[in-house]
C-alpha cells in the first residue's frame, strides 16, 4: 500500500505542516499560562504564609470580635483598650436595663489566651479559613467586686417588688358545666443566681447582651396547659363527673350530677386525679338518712281507728352502705348515665311515700286487745283472736317486722322458764322476730282475752288452726307485721 503522505499534493502537504504548527504552538501556550497560574498561586501561598504567620487568620472572631488579620497584640489591645465600653445590656420582658464594667470595679488582664488561640492555627493552612466565619470564646482574666455586682443586679428594676410577677403552674378548677385548665402565667421572675454568674461570663468574654428569655433566665411554671399529664387529669375528672346516677325511690328520684359529684374528685398538685371516697361515703350516708325506714317511726291507723307512731322491728328499707358506696364509685369512674335502685341489705314489701312502706297488706297484731287481722290489697281477710306471749316473762315484741320464712309442718322446741325444755308440733310456722313467729296452737282451746297474761305463749302469736292456716295462705317472705 503507498504511504498517504506521498501521495499529497505540494499544496496539501504544505497545508498539513501549518495545522500541525499551529497545535502545537496552542499547546505550548496552554502550557505557559498554566504555569504561570500556579506560579502566581504558589507566590500569593507564600505570601499568605508569611503574612498569617504573625496575624490572625481571615474571618476570625474572638468572643463576638473580628480580630482578622491583627496580630496577637493587637487582638489583646482591642480588649483591653476599650474594655470599658463593653456596656452589658440586658434585655427584658418589659425593658432594656445595663450594667458597665466600672459598676462592678472590673478589670481586665489579658494572660496567654489569645495568645495560644493563636498559636492554634497553622500559617500553612490559611486558606481554610478564607470562606465562612469562625468565632471563637475566649475567657479572659476578668476581676470584679462580686459584693458590687450582687449590689447592681439587686437594684435592676427586674428585681423591685412592685415589678416581679411569680410564675403559676396551670391548674385544674371546676368550672360551670365541666372541669377546665386555668392555663399558667409565665411570670417575670428572674433566675437571680443564675443572672449573675452570666453577667461574670460575660464580663470574661467581652460579650455585650443578655437576653433573658432566650437565655432561659426567667423562672417557668412546672405545669403548662398544652402538657400531657394536665390534659390527661382534665379529661379523667370530666369523665368522673360528665355521667348521671339517678336513684328510683317509687315515689321519688335523687340525682348525683356535675353538680354534686366535682366536689368529690381530687386533683393532686402534680395532675393526679381520685375522686374522694369519704365524700363519696358522705352522700350515700345521707341516702341513708332520709330513705332507710327499718326501724324508724311510723304513723299507723289501726283496725280500731285509732292513729299510732309504731318504731321498731326489721321491716323496711335499708341500704347496703359498703355495696352502695362501691356501686356509687364504679357509676362514677365508668362515665356514663345510669337510673337504678340503690343496693339494699334490706327491702320492703312497696314505698308509696317516705314513712309509708308498709302498704294495703300486712298482719296486724294488738296486744292488749289480743286480736289479729289480715290485710290483702286493703281487704281485711281475717279477724281472729289471739295469745300473744306470756305477760313480763315472754313478752311478743312490739315493731313492724317481716315474715323470715313460712314452713310446715314444723316442731318447735324451746326452754320454759323454770329451765325445763318444750317441744310443740305446729302446721304451720312463720316466724317474724326470731323466735317469734305465727302459728297455730291446737293445744289452747280458746284464745284471747287476758289469757297472756297468765298462759301466754313463749312470745310467739298463737291463732286457731283456721286463722293460721288462712294467712299462711296469703303471707310469704317479707311480708309486714304490725305488731302494737
Amino acid at each position: 500500500m503507498m504511504d498517504r503522505q506521498a501521495n499529497l499534493t505540494p499544496d496539501e502537504n504544505e497545508t498539513h505542516v501549518s495545522e500541525t504548527t499551529k497545535t502545537s504552538r496552542f499547546g505550548s501556550k496552554i502550557k505557559w499560562i498554566v504555569g504561570a497560574v500556579l506560579v502566581v498561586l504558589v507566590l500569593i501561598y507564600g505570601i499568605g504564609v508569611y503574612h498569617y504567620k504573625d496575624h490572625f487568620q481571615h474571618n476570625v472572631s474572638i468572643n463576638g470580635t473580628k480580630v482578622n488579620g491583627m496580630t496577637v497584640e493587637e487582638a489583646e489591645n482591642t480588649f483591653t483598650e476599650d474594655f470599658a465600653s463593653h456596656v452589658i445590656t440586658i434585655t427584658e420582658k418589659e425593658r432594656e436595663e445595663t450594667i458597665a464594667p466600672e459598676d462592678v470595679d472590673a478589670v481586665i488582664s489579658v494572660g496567654t489566651q489569645i495568645e495560644d488561640l493563636f498559636d492554634s492555627f497553622s500559617p500553612w493552612t490559611w486558606f481554610t479559613n478564607l470562606f465562612g466565619t469562625s468565632d471563637y470564646t475566649v475567657e479572659l482574666d476578668v476581676t470584679y467586686d462580686e459584693e458590687k455586682l450582687n449590689e447592681v443586679v439587686n437594684n435592676l428594676e427586674c428585681f423591685a417588688e412592685g415589678n416581679v410577677i411569680a410564675p403559676e403552674d396551670a391548674y385544674i378548677q371546676a368550672g360551670e358545666a365541666e372541669f377546665e385548665i386555668v392555663p399558667e402565667v409565665l411570670g417575670n421572675t428572674v433566675k437571680k443566681k443564675k443572672l449573675i454568674k452570666r453577667i461574670g461570663t460575660c464580663l470574661a468574654t467581652c460579650v455585650t447582651s443578655i437576653n433573658l428569655e432566650e437565655e432561659d433566665l426567667y423562672k417557668l411554671p412546672s405545669y403548662f396547659e398544652s402538657d400531657e399529664v394536665v390534659q390527661k387529669a382534665l379529661k379523667k375528672a370530666n369523665k368522673f363527673t360528665q355521667g348521671t346516677i339517678t336513684y328510683d325511690f317509687d315515689y321519688t328520684t335523687e340525682t348525683v350530677d356535675y353538680s354534686l359529684s366535682k366536689d368529690w374528685v381530687k386533683i393532686t398538685d402534680d395532675f393526679k386525679v381520685s375522686l374522694i371516697e369519704d365524700k363519696v361515703g358522705d352522700y350515700v350516708d345521707g341516702l341513708c338518712k332520709t330513705y332507710n325506714t327499718m326501724g324508724s317511726s311510723r304513723s299507723f291507723t289501726t283496725s280500731y281507728g285509732s292513729t299510732i307512731n309504731i318504731y321498731g322491728g326489721d321491716y323496711g328499707w335499708k341500704i347496703y352502705f359498703d355495696e352502695e358506696k362501691a356501686e356509687l364509685i364504679e357509676d362514677l369512674k365508668s362515665g356514663e348515665d345510669v337510673t337504678r335502685e340503690p343496693v339494699y341489705s334490706y327491702e320492703a314489701m312497696c314505698r308509696n311515700s317516705a314513712t309509708d312502706d308498709i302498704g294495703d297488706s300486712y298482719v296486724e297484731v294488738s296486744i292488749s286487745g289480743q286480736e289479729v287481722w289480715l290485710y290483702v290489697d286493703g281487704e281485711c281477710l281475717l279477724d281472729t283472736s289471739c295469745v300473744t306471749g306470756m305477760k313480763s316473762s315472754y313478752d311478743t315484741d312490739t315493731g313492724i317486722y317481716a315474715i323470715t320464712y313460712k314452713t310446715s309442718p314444723v316442731t318447735l322446741t324451746g326452754l320454759n322458764s323454770n329451765g325445763s325444755s318444750y317441744s310443740s308440733d305446729v302446721t304451720y310456722w312463720m316466724p317474724f322476730n326470731g323466735n317469734q313467729g305465727l302459728h297455730d296452737a291446737t293445744w289452747r282451746s280458746s284464745f284471747g282475752g287476758s289469757i297472756y297474761k297468765s298462759n301466754g305463749s313463749h312470745g310467739c302469736v298463737n291463732l286457731p288452726y283456721s286463722a293460721a292456716a288462712t294467712i299462711y295462705k296469703y303471707v310469704d317472705a317479707g311480708f309486714p307485721v304490725v305488731i302494737y
